[in-house]
């Protein structure tokens, strides 16, 4: 396993939290394990094939396959966000489209938004933050394309956890408690930065009422329970753990602070986007794996066949965790929370995230692609 910091590793446990600007890209690290017999095999090598022969598709139907098949290199964190590729991956809708995925797993965020700027990857998800837009205002024309990863409700997987004692004794319940206690995050300038802003204004606070530290996920879970902080932003898996082991309670879980914020995104370097019949028959593929997940964790079908495909290509390899966490949003149609970016991205300029000049949302949001994708499967039935 390659040395990181535990920061970085910690993200590799559910999902991917936006950071700020980081330093150049290092190189991606090993590749998820081989999908299962019967799923389709990734290609190795990089790069898109040139002249790959398309047939349009009929009004309603799948697109034709590409032939000669096109390898698509997609970088992902290896979280359960990361289910629109995985799923995908191992029961072959990428593969019947005529895409081999070129999959790999890096563990920096930043990392994975550098490489598609520079179209060393030609898709990657991370979050949500004020990177895109500023490298779309300088002109590096970089796309979000749908959901990777929303606060949707009764899908909060990013959760707000107050310290055993305080929380048994009723001294932590609510917004309005958190003045004047310590709060752990992951890093400044995040996607948690929403959810922060968020919970100040419900209990009428300010940010000099808090004091923050930035840890590690794993070692929020130890500062809770030796002392160290009073409250947590934890993500799922640790969220759970947490409570079931009286380190922590919930003060309140993400669909609650924030409805529907828009944690994480799929994106689209800005040469991939360019090539709409790949970049669309990839979305088709992302789209109806979209909806398996969906079917599998919010209608209750199909659940043990996708943890078995996660639990396989993910962090989280306790099967039995699937059935107590709260798992990832995942819009079953791609769709993204447009107006929350616009929101968030005006909080990221307030807060000074953002240096120099940004791009306004719609030059970096494009969800033709998603459109094209209902197009084909129909829009999805709750």
């Amino acid at each position: 396993m390659p040395r990181v910091c535990r920061a970085l590793w910690a993200i590799l446990l559910v999902v991917a939290v936006g950071c700020q600007a980081a330093a150049p890209p290092a190189a991606p690290t090993a590749r998820p394990a081989a999908p299962a017999a019967g799923a389709p095999t990734a290609a190795t090598s990089g790069g898109t094939s040139a002249g790959a022969t398309t047939a349009a598709p009929s009004a309603g139907g799948m697109p034709a396959p590409l032939n000669p098949p096109v390898t698509v290199k997609v970088g992902l964190l290896s979280s359960i966000s990361d289910s629109g590729v995985y799923i995908g991956y191992e029961r072959g809708y990428y593969r019947d489209l005529g895409l081999d995925l070129d999959l790999e797993t890096i563990p920096d965020p930043n990392t994975i938004g550098q490489l598609v700027n520079s179209n060393r990857l030609d898709v990657g998800g991370y979050g949500v933050n004020a990177n895109p837009f500023m490298a779309s205002a300088r002109d590096i024309s970089v796309k979000m394309v749908a959901d990777k990863g929303s606060m949707r409700p009764g899908f909060g997987y990013n959760l707000l956890l107050a310290r055993q004692d305080l929380w048994e004794s009723g001294q932590i319940h609510g917004f309005a408690d958190l003045r004047g206690h310590t709060l752990a995050r992951l890093s400044q300038c995040d996607s948690h930065d929403p959810l922060i802003q968020r919970m100040l204004d419900a209990g009428g606070l300010t940010r000099n009422d808090v004091e923050i530290t930035f840890l590690s996920f794993p070692d929020m879970n130890a500062a809770l329970a030796n002392g160290g902080v009073d409250l947590a932003l934890q993500i799922e898996p640790l969220a759970t753990l947490a409570v079931e082991r009286g380190i922590a309670g919930r003060v309140a879980t993400g669909d609650e602070i924030y409805p529907n914020q828009q944690i994480a995104a799929l994106y689209y370097s800005p040469e991939f986007a360019a090539r709409t019949d790949v970049a669309q028959r990839f979305m088709v593929a992302y789209v109806r794996s979209l909806r398996d997940y969906n079917d599998a964790f919010a209608k209750n079908q199909g659940r043990a066949e996708v943890a078995q495909i996660l639990s396989r290509q993910t962090t989280v390899k306790d099967l039995a965790l699937y059935d107590r966490i709260i798992p990832a949003g995942l819009d079953p149609d791609g769709h993204l929370n447009v107006q929350g970016i616009r929101d968030d991205v005006a909080l990221y300029a307030r807060l000074g995230c953002i240096t120099g000049e940004v791009a306004d949302v719609g030059r970096v949001i494009d969800e033709s692609f998603v459109n094209y994708a209902i197009g084909v499967l129909g829009p999805y039935q709750q």
